[in-house]
């Protein structure tokens, strides 16, 4: 008889978390797994990815849509965070969570019975499922993020002991890199033997076939180009990351800067770009579908992330060849090495991101040893394999 898994998850936005846990959910043997992914918001654009054999399901509906048709392809569809009307649900949202009686909204809302029910994010996907009330199923907690440094989750819960009674009762905890691990570990005086590391799943062939695609919206200019990808928010440090190359940019460096992604934080980047008059030097290219032609055409990847877990697209870039300066956010030591042998990994402050794209711009000799040695670690992504020890935590 086949295995009822649950994937719960906020919603299907176009981040790292959700492109992943598509990738698991799409890879998972259908002869042995019944796979289901359930998301607390019906958004995002993943939806669209999820193969005809995985089952989905949501709990709510979005209230408001953007009534602005030339945005009506941004990830979520939802209006802007700015908006009073979104910012006052918002905040009725969040409260909604801190004080859910969630056993009784499990018992409502997940009226189906699973043999392994997984939050595959922090926060509100804990909660719901450490209210469930399925004795005979396995409950695991997946955990992305740096959880002393990445505090959002912090929000739906009373206090820390709440929070950490809420992982106390999963039977297994899986953290995608070794610094997440240890920040969980920490923060809650955890039992150590119920924690594991599983990596992210990666499809090198679809990634690479991607992006042989033709860009046929930006010409590449005849000059240095650092690319990035990731959502438009807080989180992505893209504020510093264009201040740092607004130095480079008045210091003489003559290179470009895209941006692949879309999010909140968009008005206030045009705003700093119109104002120091960098339009030439930086694209903000808006969500792609596929952002790995771009990341192609580029000649180095950059990372200015406040906090990451274990960066998706860092090691998309890796399986593209790509020479990488990122700051030092969780994994990222794991995917480039402790000595920087295969990435420029740098402090994680603004000055610290200056000096290394810098670097990276200047040292021709130390571009080009990035170049032959990036490619190697590759071989530490093979999605067969990591979707085989999934299957095993089920």
């Amino acid at each position: 008889m086949k295995k009822k898994v649950l994937f719960l998850i906020h919603a299907l936005g176009a981040g790292g978390a959700e492109k992943i846990l598509v990738n698991i959910a799409n890879g998972m043997d259908k002869e042995k797994f019944d796979v289901t992914i359930m998301t607390v918001v019906n958004t995002g654009v993943f939806r669209t990815h999820i193969d005809d054999t995985v089952k989905y399901k949501y709990i709510f509906n979005l209230p408001f849509k953007k009534k602005n048709k030339a945005k009506a392809k941004e990830p979520g569809n939802l209006l802007s965070k700015y908006d009073p009307k979104v910012q006052f649900i918002a905040k009725l949202y969040t409260i909604m969570w801190k004080f859910m009686p969630v056993k009784l909204f499990y018992k409502l809302m997940i009226r189906e019975k699973y043999d392994v029910e997984i939050a595959f994010l922090e926060g509100i996907c804990a909660k719901i499922i450490n209210g469930s009330s399925n004795k005979n199923s396995k409950k695991i907690s997946w955990i992305h993020v740096d959880m002393i440094n990445h505090k959002k989750s912090e929000a739906v819960f009373t206090n820390l002991n709440s929070e950490r009674k809420c992982y106390e009762n999963f039977d297994k905890i899986i953290c995608v890199s070794k610094n997440v691990r240890d920040q969980f570990i920490k923060k809650f005086n955890y039992d150590t033997n119920k924690v594991e590391i599983k990596y992210n799943p990666v499809d090198k062939n679809d990634i690479i076939k991607k992006s042989k695609e033709e860009v046929i919206d930006l010409i590449k200019p005849n000059k240095f180009v650092f690319c990035t990808v990731g959502r438009l928010v807080t989180q992505k440090g893209y504020d510093r990351l264009l201040r740092v190359h607004n130095r480079l940019i008045k210091e003489g460096l003559d290179y470009e800067l895209w941006i692949v992604g879309e999010g909140n934080k968009r008005p206030l980047l045009e705003q700093y770009i119109e104002e120091n008059n960098l339009s030439d030097s930086i694209k903000l290219l808006g969500f792609k579908e596929n952002p790995y032609k771009y990341i192609k055409l580029s000649d180095s990847f950059v990372c200015s992330s406040r906090a990451e877990g274990f960066s998706t697209v860092a090691s998309e870039a890796v399986i593209l060849g790509k020479p990488i300066v990122t700051v030092n956010c969780s994994g990222m030591h794991e995917l480039l090495g402790e000595n920087n042998e295969y990435g420029l990994v740098v402090d994680n402050n603004e000055d610290s991101l200056y000096e290394g794209m810098k670097r990276i711009l200047l040292d021709k000799k130390l571009y080009e040893d990035y170049l032959s040695k990036v490619k190697e670690r590759e071989s530490i992504f093979d999605y067969n394999v990591a979707i085989k020890n999934i299957e095993e935590l089920c």
